[in-house]
Protein backbone atom coordinates (compact mmCIF):
# COMPACT_ATOMS: atom_id res chain seq x y z
CA UNK A 1 0.00 0.00 0.00
CA UNK A 2 1.31 3.46 -1.06
CA UNK A 3 1.86 6.57 1.40
CA UNK A 4 -0.51 8.31 -0.38
CA UNK A 5 -3.19 5.16 -0.01
CA UNK A 6 -3.14 4.88 3.40
CA UNK A 7 -3.66 8.54 3.90
CA UNK A 8 -6.57 8.39 1.86
CA UNK A 9 -7.84 4.93 3.34
CA UNK A 10 -7.10 6.79 7.04
CA UNK A 11 -8.85 9.89 6.05
CA UNK A 12 -11.99 7.76 4.96
CA UNK A 13 -12.41 6.50 8.39
CA UNK A 14 -11.97 10.12 9.68
CA UNK A 15 -15.00 11.03 7.94
CA UNK A 16 -16.78 8.04 8.23
CA UNK A 17 -16.69 7.53 11.85
CA UNK A 18 -17.23 11.54 12.53
CA UNK A 19 -20.47 10.97 11.33
CA UNK A 20 -21.10 8.33 12.75
CA UNK A 21 -19.70 10.34 16.52
CA UNK A 22 -22.07 12.65 15.60
CA UNK A 23 -25.27 11.22 15.68
CA UNK A 24 -23.99 8.95 18.83
CA UNK A 25 -23.96 12.59 20.46
CA UNK A 26 -26.82 13.73 19.30
CA UNK A 27 -29.17 10.52 21.04
CA UNK A 28 -26.82 10.18 24.23
CA UNK A 29 -27.20 14.39 24.33
CA UNK A 30 -30.97 13.72 24.29
CA UNK A 31 -30.78 11.55 27.54
CA UNK A 32 -28.66 14.31 29.20
CA UNK A 33 -30.93 16.61 29.07
CA UNK A 34 -34.42 14.70 29.99
CA UNK A 35 -33.89 14.39 33.51
CA UNK A 36 -33.90 18.38 33.40
CA UNK A 37 -36.14 19.82 30.97
CA UNK A 38 -37.70 16.52 29.26
CA UNK A 39 -38.00 14.74 25.79
CA UNK A 40 -40.61 17.26 24.96
CA UNK A 41 -40.38 18.37 21.10
CA UNK A 42 -39.01 21.93 21.93
CA UNK A 43 -36.04 20.24 23.43
CA UNK A 44 -35.60 17.72 20.56
CA UNK A 45 -35.92 21.06 18.12
CA UNK A 46 -34.05 23.20 20.39
CA UNK A 47 -31.13 20.13 20.57
CA UNK A 48 -31.29 19.39 16.76
CA UNK A 49 -31.01 23.08 15.39
CA UNK A 50 -27.97 23.70 17.75
CA UNK A 51 -26.25 20.95 16.86
CA UNK A 52 -27.09 21.65 13.26
CA UNK A 53 -26.35 25.14 13.58
CA UNK A 54 -22.54 24.42 15.14
CA UNK A 55 -21.85 21.91 12.47
CA UNK A 56 -22.63 24.46 9.61
CA UNK A 57 -20.66 26.84 11.50
CA UNK A 58 -17.25 23.74 11.58
CA UNK A 59 -18.31 23.02 8.10
CA UNK A 60 -17.20 27.13 7.62
CA UNK A 61 -14.51 27.27 9.62
CA UNK A 62 -13.10 23.83 8.24
CA UNK A 63 -13.22 24.46 4.96
CA UNK A 64 -11.38 28.18 5.49
CA UNK A 65 -8.41 26.55 7.97
CA UNK A 66 -7.84 23.46 5.73
CA UNK A 67 -7.39 25.90 2.97
CA UNK A 68 -4.62 27.96 5.10
CA UNK A 69 -3.34 25.13 6.02
CA UNK A 70 -3.98 21.65 4.49
CA UNK A 71 -1.64 19.63 7.07
CA UNK A 72 -2.95 16.35 8.49
CA UNK A 73 -1.20 17.50 12.32
CA UNK A 74 -4.07 20.23 12.10
CA UNK A 75 -6.84 17.99 11.56
CA UNK A 76 -5.02 16.00 14.68
CA UNK A 77 -5.27 19.00 16.22
CA UNK A 78 -9.27 19.03 15.84
CA UNK A 79 -9.50 15.94 16.16
CA UNK A 80 -8.52 15.48 19.85
CA UNK A 81 -9.62 18.61 21.47
CA UNK A 82 -13.13 17.65 20.14
CA UNK A 83 -12.42 14.49 22.14
CA UNK A 84 -11.06 16.37 25.06
CA UNK A 85 -14.23 18.61 25.41
CA UNK A 86 -17.01 15.43 25.07
CA UNK A 87 -14.60 13.94 27.51
CA UNK A 88 -15.18 17.09 29.96
CA UNK A 89 -18.98 17.96 28.95
CA UNK A 90 -19.99 13.35 29.59
CA UNK A 91 -18.79 14.86 33.68
CA UNK A 92 -19.55 18.14 33.75
CA UNK A 93 -22.98 18.07 31.87
CA UNK A 94 -25.12 17.38 35.06
CA UNK A 95 -23.52 20.25 36.96
CA UNK A 96 -24.26 23.05 33.83
CA UNK A 97 -27.67 21.81 33.39
CA UNK A 98 -28.39 22.10 37.29
CA UNK A 99 -27.68 25.67 37.42
CA UNK A 100 -29.40 26.15 33.94
CA UNK A 101 -32.37 24.40 35.63
CA UNK A 102 -32.10 27.18 39.02
CA UNK A 103 -32.57 29.86 36.89
CA UNK A 104 -36.02 28.70 35.75
CA UNK A 105 -36.26 30.04 32.22
CA UNK A 106 -38.74 29.44 29.59
CA UNK A 107 -38.41 26.02 28.54
CA UNK A 108 -37.64 27.23 24.61
CA UNK A 109 -34.73 28.94 25.96
CA UNK A 110 -33.66 26.88 28.38
CA UNK A 111 -33.53 24.22 26.19
CA UNK A 112 -31.56 26.09 23.33
CA UNK A 113 -28.86 27.47 26.20
CA UNK A 114 -28.34 23.70 27.37
CA UNK A 115 -28.18 22.42 24.20
CA UNK A 116 -25.66 24.89 23.00
CA UNK A 117 -23.23 24.90 26.48
CA UNK A 118 -23.17 21.50 25.96
CA UNK A 119 -22.83 20.09 22.37
CA UNK A 120 -21.93 23.26 20.43
CA UNK A 121 -18.17 23.25 21.14
CA UNK A 122 -17.97 19.50 20.30
CA UNK A 123 -20.43 19.64 17.19
CA UNK A 124 -18.00 22.63 15.67
CA UNK A 125 -15.00 20.90 16.04
CA UNK A 126 -16.59 17.78 14.33
CA UNK A 127 -17.99 19.94 11.55
CA UNK A 128 -14.71 21.28 10.97
CA UNK A 129 -13.64 17.21 9.74
CA UNK A 130 -15.57 16.99 7.08
CA UNK A 131 -14.22 19.88 5.23
CA UNK A 132 -10.23 19.10 6.19
CA UNK A 133 -10.71 15.61 5.11
CA UNK A 134 -11.49 16.83 1.88
CA UNK A 135 -9.10 18.95 1.21
CA UNK A 136 -6.41 16.55 2.09
CA UNK A 137 -7.20 13.99 0.23
CA UNK A 138 -7.69 15.96 -3.41
CA UNK A 139 -4.76 15.49 -5.06
CA UNK A 140 -5.79 17.04 -8.30
CA UNK A 141 -8.68 18.66 -9.52
CA UNK A 142 -9.29 16.48 -12.40
CA UNK A 143 -10.14 13.83 -9.75
CA UNK A 144 -11.86 16.17 -6.94
CA UNK A 145 -15.33 15.25 -7.87
CA UNK A 146 -14.71 11.74 -6.76
CA UNK A 147 -12.89 12.45 -3.83
CA UNK A 148 -15.66 14.73 -2.58
CA UNK A 149 -18.26 12.57 -3.46
CA UNK A 150 -16.36 9.19 -1.84
CA UNK A 151 -15.85 11.20 1.32
CA UNK A 152 -19.10 12.25 1.76
CA UNK A 153 -21.06 9.37 1.15
CA UNK A 154 -18.63 7.56 3.78
CA UNK A 155 -19.21 10.32 6.48
CA UNK A 156 -23.11 9.95 5.52
CA UNK A 157 -23.05 6.11 5.92
CA UNK A 158 -21.04 6.78 9.09
CA UNK A 159 -24.22 9.30 10.39
CA UNK A 160 -26.25 6.71 9.32
CA UNK A 161 -24.44 3.65 11.70
CA UNK A 162 -24.40 6.19 14.38
CA UNK A 163 -27.90 6.34 14.24
CA UNK A 164 -28.66 2.92 14.53
CA UNK A 165 -25.96 1.87 17.04
CA UNK A 166 -26.76 5.05 19.09
CA UNK A 167 -30.49 4.57 18.94
CA UNK A 168 -30.64 0.36 18.83
CA UNK A 169 -27.81 -0.20 21.04
CA UNK A 170 -25.29 2.10 22.92
CA UNK A 171 -28.59 4.05 24.65
CA UNK A 172 -29.57 0.32 26.11
CA UNK A 173 -26.71 -0.50 27.35
CA UNK A 174 -24.96 2.09 28.54
CA UNK A 175 -25.92 5.86 30.49
CA UNK A 176 -25.50 8.86 28.66
CA UNK A 177 -22.22 9.78 30.39
CA UNK A 178 -20.13 6.74 29.37
CA UNK A 179 -21.81 6.58 26.13
CA UNK A 180 -20.16 10.07 25.27
CA UNK A 181 -16.97 9.05 26.85
CA UNK A 182 -16.88 5.73 24.14
CA UNK A 183 -17.15 9.15 21.64
CA UNK A 184 -14.92 11.27 22.94
CA UNK A 185 -12.10 7.20 22.93
CA UNK A 186 -13.55 7.16 19.26
CA UNK A 187 -12.69 10.82 18.18
CA UNK A 188 -8.80 10.38 20.53
CA UNK A 189 -8.56 7.34 18.08
CA UNK A 190 -8.79 9.06 14.74
CA UNK A 191 -6.30 11.98 15.87
CA UNK A 192 -4.02 9.20 16.64
CA UNK A 193 -4.51 7.65 13.03
CA UNK A 194 -3.93 11.55 11.17
CA UNK A 195 -1.14 12.19 13.18
CA UNK A 196 1.78 11.96 11.18
CA UNK A 197 4.98 12.96 14.26
CA UNK A 198 5.83 10.05 16.40
CA UNK A 199 5.83 12.68 19.63
CA UNK A 200 2.37 13.93 18.56
CA UNK A 201 0.87 10.24 18.18
CA UNK A 202 2.30 9.84 21.61
CA UNK A 203 0.54 12.75 23.11
CA UNK A 204 -2.88 11.54 21.02
CA UNK A 205 -2.49 7.93 22.28
CA UNK A 206 -2.12 9.73 25.80
CA UNK A 207 -5.33 11.41 25.47
CA UNK A 208 -6.86 8.18 23.71
CA UNK A 209 -6.08 5.70 26.65
CA UNK A 210 -6.93 8.77 29.34
CA UNK A 211 -10.71 8.99 27.70
CA UNK A 212 -10.65 5.51 27.40
CA UNK A 213 -9.97 4.78 31.45
CA UNK A 214 -12.65 7.55 32.22
CA UNK A 215 -14.91 4.96 30.40
CA UNK A 216 -13.80 2.07 32.85
CA UNK A 217 -13.79 4.53 35.87
CA UNK A 218 -17.51 6.26 34.93
CA UNK A 219 -19.27 2.92 34.39
CA UNK A 220 -17.74 1.09 37.46
CA UNK A 221 -17.84 5.04 39.77
CA UNK A 222 -20.81 6.53 38.13
CA UNK A 223 -19.98 9.63 36.37
CA UNK A 224 -20.23 13.33 39.31
CA UNK A 225 -23.65 15.70 39.56
CA UNK A 226 -25.87 12.85 38.81
CA UNK A 227 -29.58 13.58 39.40
CA UNK A 228 -31.23 12.17 42.56
CA UNK A 229 -32.09 8.77 42.77
CA UNK A 230 -31.95 5.38 40.44
CA UNK A 231 -31.58 6.76 36.43
CA UNK A 232 -32.67 4.20 34.29
CA UNK A 233 -32.06 4.83 30.25
CA UNK A 234 -34.99 2.85 28.12
CA UNK A 235 -35.70 3.18 24.22
CA UNK A 236 -37.90 5.83 24.78
CA UNK A 237 -37.53 7.71 28.14
CA UNK A 238 -35.12 9.08 30.98
CA UNK A 239 -36.42 7.18 34.13
CA UNK A 240 -35.66 8.82 37.33
CA UNK A 241 -36.51 6.48 40.66
CA UNK A 242 -36.50 8.47 43.66
CA UNK A 243 -38.39 8.22 47.10
CA UNK A 244 -40.24 11.22 49.49
CA UNK A 245 -42.32 11.28 52.34
CA UNK A 246 -46.27 11.98 51.65
CA UNK A 247 -46.32 15.30 53.85
CA UNK A 248 -50.30 14.45 54.05
CA UNK A 249 -49.34 11.25 56.36
CA UNK A 250 -45.83 10.84 56.92
CA UNK A 251 -45.58 7.70 54.86
CA UNK A 252 -42.97 6.77 52.33
CA UNK A 253 -43.49 7.17 48.77
CA UNK A 254 -41.59 5.68 45.53
CA UNK A 255 -42.01 8.08 42.84
CA UNK A 256 -41.77 7.25 39.04
CA UNK A 257 -40.14 10.50 36.99
CA UNK A 258 -40.31 10.73 33.36
CA UNK A 259 -40.78 13.95 32.62
CA UNK A 260 -38.67 16.82 35.17
CA UNK A 261 -42.20 18.76 35.16
CA UNK A 262 -44.28 16.15 37.30
CA UNK A 263 -44.22 12.56 38.99
CA UNK A 264 -46.07 9.79 36.08
CA UNK A 265 -46.24 7.18 39.35
CA UNK A 266 -46.01 7.05 42.60
CA UNK A 267 -46.19 4.43 45.53
CA UNK A 268 -47.00 3.33 48.96
CA UNK A 269 -43.85 1.49 50.32
CA UNK A 270 -45.65 -0.31 52.99
CA UNK A 271 -48.90 -0.92 50.62
CA UNK A 272 -48.02 -0.85 47.06
CA UNK A 273 -51.77 -1.47 45.65
CA UNK A 274 -52.90 1.54 47.18
CA UNK A 275 -53.31 4.80 44.96
CA UNK A 276 -51.21 7.62 45.87
CA UNK A 277 -52.12 10.44 43.38
CA UNK A 278 -55.57 11.95 43.68
CA UNK A 279 -56.15 11.77 40.52
CA UNK A 280 -55.88 8.24 39.78
CA UNK A 281 -58.58 7.29 42.06
CA UNK A 282 -60.80 8.91 39.90
CA UNK A 283 -60.66 5.25 37.59
CA UNK A 284 -63.30 4.03 39.99
CA UNK A 285 -65.56 6.33 39.04
CA UNK A 286 -66.10 3.77 35.78
CA UNK A 287 -66.94 1.04 38.39
CA UNK A 288 -69.68 3.42 39.77
CA UNK A 289 -71.44 4.47 36.19
CA UNK A 290 -70.89 0.60 34.73
CA UNK A 291 -71.18 -1.39 38.24
CA UNK A 292 -71.18 -4.79 36.06
CA UNK A 293 -67.88 -3.80 34.16
CA UNK A 294 -65.09 -6.67 34.74
CA UNK A 295 -62.87 -6.26 31.82
CA UNK A 296 -60.91 -3.30 31.32
CA UNK A 297 -58.33 -1.92 29.13
CA UNK A 298 -55.57 0.67 30.08
CA UNK A 299 -53.77 3.27 27.95
CA UNK A 300 -49.77 3.74 30.05
CA UNK A 301 -48.98 1.80 32.40
CA UNK A 302 -46.30 3.59 34.24
CA UNK A 303 -45.43 2.58 37.86
CA UNK A 304 -48.99 0.35 37.09
CA UNK A 305 -50.18 1.33 39.91
CA UNK A 306 -53.94 1.86 38.42
CA UNK A 307 -53.68 -1.76 37.36
CA UNK A 308 -52.34 -2.89 40.27
CA UNK A 309 -55.18 -1.64 42.20
CA UNK A 310 -57.97 -2.84 40.60
CA UNK A 311 -56.35 -6.51 40.55
CA UNK A 312 -56.27 -5.70 44.46
CA UNK A 313 -60.00 -4.58 44.98
CA UNK A 314 -61.49 -6.64 41.97
CA UNK A 315 -60.53 -10.03 41.79
CA UNK A 316 -63.04 -10.69 38.89
CA UNK A 317 -61.66 -8.01 36.81
CA UNK A 318 -59.25 -8.85 34.04
CA UNK A 319 -57.17 -5.92 32.76
CA UNK A 320 -55.42 -5.13 29.56
CA UNK A 321 -52.33 -2.69 29.82
CA UNK A 322 -50.69 -1.13 26.82
CA UNK A 323 -47.57 0.42 27.65
CA UNK A 324 -45.12 1.29 24.57
CA UNK A 325 -42.12 1.39 26.69
CA UNK A 326 -40.60 -1.88 27.35
CA UNK A 327 -38.20 -0.70 30.15
CA UNK A 328 -40.91 1.33 32.00
CA UNK A 329 -42.72 -1.96 32.46
CA UNK A 330 -39.41 -3.66 33.23
CA UNK A 331 -38.57 -0.85 36.08
CA UNK A 332 -42.35 -1.20 37.24
CA UNK A 333 -41.50 -4.94 37.84
CA UNK A 334 -37.96 -3.68 39.81
CA UNK A 335 -39.21 -1.19 42.10
CA UNK A 336 -43.00 -0.69 42.09
CA UNK A 337 -43.80 -4.16 42.66
CA UNK A 338 -45.05 -5.31 39.45
CA UNK A 339 -46.09 -9.14 39.17
CA UNK A 340 -46.84 -11.02 36.20
CA UNK A 341 -50.84 -11.62 37.01
CA UNK A 342 -53.67 -13.96 35.25
CA UNK A 343 -55.88 -11.27 35.43
CA UNK A 344 -53.54 -8.79 33.41
CA UNK A 345 -52.08 -8.68 30.22
CA UNK A 346 -49.10 -6.08 28.90
CA UNK A 347 -48.77 -5.10 25.56
CA UNK A 348 -45.62 -3.09 24.55
CA UNK A 349 -46.79 -1.04 21.71
CA UNK A 350 -47.86 2.45 21.03
CA UNK A 351 -51.62 2.83 21.96
CA UNK A 352 -52.74 4.42 19.47
CA UNK A 353 -51.46 0.91 17.12
CA UNK A 354 -53.70 -1.03 19.68
CA UNK A 355 -56.25 1.09 19.12
CA UNK A 356 -56.04 0.82 14.96
CA UNK A 357 -57.03 -2.97 15.71
CA UNK A 358 -60.00 -2.38 17.18
CA UNK A 359 -61.95 -4.25 15.14
CA UNK A 360 -59.94 -7.45 15.49
CA UNK A 361 -60.19 -6.99 19.40
CA UNK A 362 -62.67 -7.89 21.58
CA UNK A 363 -64.84 -4.48 23.75
CA UNK A 364 -64.24 -3.79 26.66
CA UNK A 365 -66.28 -2.38 29.68
CA UNK A 366 -64.03 0.61 30.68
CA UNK A 367 -61.03 1.80 29.42
CA UNK A 368 -58.57 3.97 31.08
CA UNK A 369 -56.04 6.84 29.56
CA UNK A 370 -53.48 8.33 31.05
CA UNK A 371 -50.39 8.66 28.47
CA UNK A 372 -49.57 12.43 29.26
CA UNK A 373 -46.04 12.74 30.34
CA UNK A 374 -46.30 15.95 31.53
CA UNK A 375 -48.46 18.84 30.41
CA UNK A 376 -46.49 19.64 27.38
CA UNK A 377 -45.61 15.98 26.59
CA UNK A 378 -48.54 14.99 25.13
CA UNK A 379 -49.00 12.18 22.27
CA UNK A 380 -51.30 14.10 19.85
CA UNK A 381 -52.48 10.99 18.18
CA UNK A 382 -54.30 9.95 20.59
CA UNK A 383 -56.44 13.08 21.30
CA UNK A 384 -57.92 13.35 18.04
CA UNK A 385 -61.31 13.07 16.18
CA UNK A 386 -59.85 9.78 14.87
CA UNK A 387 -58.77 8.13 18.06
CA UNK A 388 -62.03 8.90 19.91
CA UNK A 389 -63.82 6.51 17.14
CA UNK A 390 -61.36 4.06 17.95
CA UNK A 391 -62.28 4.12 21.72
CA UNK A 392 -65.87 4.56 20.82
CA UNK A 393 -65.60 1.59 19.02
CA UNK A 394 -63.89 -0.57 21.49
CA UNK A 395 -66.32 -0.01 24.40
CA UNK A 396 -69.19 -2.17 24.90
CA UNK A 397 -72.63 -0.80 25.39
CA UNK A 398 -72.68 0.93 28.52
CA UNK A 399 -68.92 1.04 28.74
CA UNK A 400 -67.29 3.89 30.07
CA UNK A 401 -64.18 5.67 28.68
CA UNK A 402 -61.78 7.97 32.04
CA UNK A 403 -59.19 10.48 30.69
CA UNK A 404 -56.73 11.98 32.04
CA UNK A 405 -55.47 15.91 30.81
CA UNK A 406 -53.07 18.04 32.26
CA UNK A 407 -55.11 21.07 31.61
CA UNK A 408 -57.56 23.71 33.29
CA UNK A 409 -61.31 24.24 32.47
CA UNK A 410 -61.50 27.97 30.97
CA UNK A 411 -59.21 30.50 31.02
CA UNK A 412 -55.72 30.97 28.85
CA UNK A 413 -53.77 27.33 29.95
CA UNK A 414 -57.46 25.52 28.61
CA UNK A 415 -56.56 24.78 25.30
CA UNK A 416 -55.43 21.43 25.27
CA UNK A 417 -58.71 20.34 27.29
CA UNK A 418 -60.94 22.04 24.95
CA UNK A 419 -59.68 20.74 21.76
CA UNK A 420 -59.42 16.84 23.49
CA UNK A 421 -63.31 17.44 24.43
CA UNK A 422 -64.09 18.71 20.73
CA UNK A 423 -62.92 15.63 19.34
CA UNK A 424 -64.39 13.12 21.71
CA UNK A 425 -67.62 14.50 21.93
CA UNK A 426 -68.14 13.59 17.95
CA UNK A 427 -68.01 10.04 19.28
CA UNK A 428 -69.38 9.99 22.72
CA UNK A 429 -73.45 11.21 23.98
CA UNK A 430 -71.98 11.53 27.49
CA UNK A 431 -69.46 14.01 28.72
CA UNK A 432 -68.20 14.62 32.19
CA UNK A 433 -65.93 16.92 33.51
CA UNK A 434 -64.25 16.03 36.88
CA UNK A 435 -61.09 18.30 37.97
CA UNK A 436 -59.50 16.21 40.16
CA UNK A 437 -57.31 18.85 42.36
CA UNK A 438 -59.88 22.00 42.52
CA UNK A 439 -63.51 21.49 41.04
CA UNK A 440 -64.48 24.87 42.46
CA UNK A 441 -65.58 27.64 39.44
CA UNK A 442 -63.27 29.99 41.00
CA UNK A 443 -60.60 27.72 40.28
CA UNK A 444 -61.18 26.68 36.47
CA UNK A 445 -57.82 28.37 35.18
CA UNK A 446 -55.91 26.50 37.62
CA UNK A 447 -53.66 23.81 35.84
CA UNK A 448 -54.34 20.45 37.34
CA UNK A 449 -55.69 16.95 36.34
CA UNK A 450 -58.98 16.79 34.16
CA UNK A 451 -60.73 13.71 34.48
CA UNK A 452 -63.05 13.45 31.23
CA UNK A 453 -65.63 10.19 31.59
CA UNK A 454 -67.48 9.87 28.76
CA UNK A 455 -69.68 7.11 27.48
CA UNK A 456 -73.53 6.38 25.56
CA UNK A 457 -75.17 6.03 28.84
CA UNK A 458 -77.37 7.84 30.98
CA UNK A 459 -74.97 8.96 33.90
CA UNK A 460 -76.22 7.94 37.72
CA UNK A 461 -77.02 10.98 39.73
CA UNK A 462 -76.32 8.83 43.02
CA UNK A 463 -73.71 6.78 44.76
CA UNK A 464 -73.66 3.67 45.55
CA UNK A 465 -70.94 4.65 48.81
CA UNK A 466 -68.73 7.27 50.57
CA UNK A 467 -65.90 6.22 47.79
CA UNK A 468 -68.26 7.27 45.12
CA UNK A 469 -69.62 10.37 46.58
CA UNK A 470 -66.19 11.77 47.43
CA UNK A 471 -65.65 11.39 43.76
CA UNK A 472 -68.69 12.74 42.51
CA UNK A 473 -68.57 15.55 44.53
CA UNK A 474 -65.68 17.27 42.07
CA UNK A 475 -68.05 17.09 39.04
CA UNK A 476 -68.22 20.21 37.13
CA UNK A 477 -71.76 21.00 37.43
CA UNK A 478 -71.22 24.53 35.87
CA UNK A 479 -72.33 25.23 32.10
CA UNK A 480 -69.39 24.35 29.51
CA UNK A 481 -69.14 25.95 26.36
CA UNK A 482 -65.85 24.46 24.44
CA UNK A 483 -63.80 27.63 23.03
CA UNK A 484 -64.91 28.07 19.26
CA UNK A 485 -61.19 29.53 18.83
CA UNK A 486 -59.61 25.28 19.55
CA UNK A 487 -60.45 23.46 16.38
CA UNK A 488 -61.58 19.62 17.47
CA UNK A 489 -58.29 17.62 17.04
CA UNK A 490 -57.91 16.02 14.10
CA UNK A 491 -54.85 13.26 12.93
CA UNK A 492 -54.55 16.12 10.20
CA UNK A 493 -54.23 19.06 12.63
CA UNK A 494 -53.44 18.79 16.16
CA UNK A 495 -51.51 21.66 17.64
CA UNK A 496 -51.25 20.36 21.56
CA UNK A 497 -47.87 21.90 21.61
CA UNK A 498 -49.19 25.29 20.82
CA UNK A 499 -51.52 25.07 24.00
CA UNK A 500 -49.46 22.93 25.79
CA UNK A 501 -46.53 25.53 25.56
CA UNK A 502 -49.06 28.18 27.08
CA UNK A 503 -49.49 26.34 30.24
CA UNK A 504 -46.32 26.40 30.71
Amino acid sequence: MTHNTKIHTRLQLVSFFSGAATMILELAGSRLVAPYFGTSLIVWTALIGIIMTSLCLGNWLGGSAADKRPEARVLGRILMFAAIIIAVTAFASNWILTRLQDLNLNLYVSSVYSAAAIFAPSSMLLGMVQPFCVRLALQNVSGSGTVVGRLSALNSAGSILGTFLGGFVLISLFPSGVILMLVASMIALLSVLVYTGAWRKIIASIVFLAVTGGILAAEKYGLPFSPVGEQIDTAYNHISVAESIDRRNGRRVRIMITDPDAAQSLMYLDNPSELVSDYTKFYDLAFHYNPNATRVLMLGGGGYCVPKHIISERPGASIDVVEIDEGVTETARKYFALEDSPNMRIFHEDARTFLNRSDKLEPYDAIFMDTFNSAIVIPFHLTTVEAGAKLHSLLKPGGVLVVNIISSVYGPKSGVFHGIYKAFSQSFGTMMIFPANAPEPKYAGALQNIMLVAGDFVPEATASNDKYSALLSHQWLQPFTPDPVVPAFSDAFAPVERYALIQQ
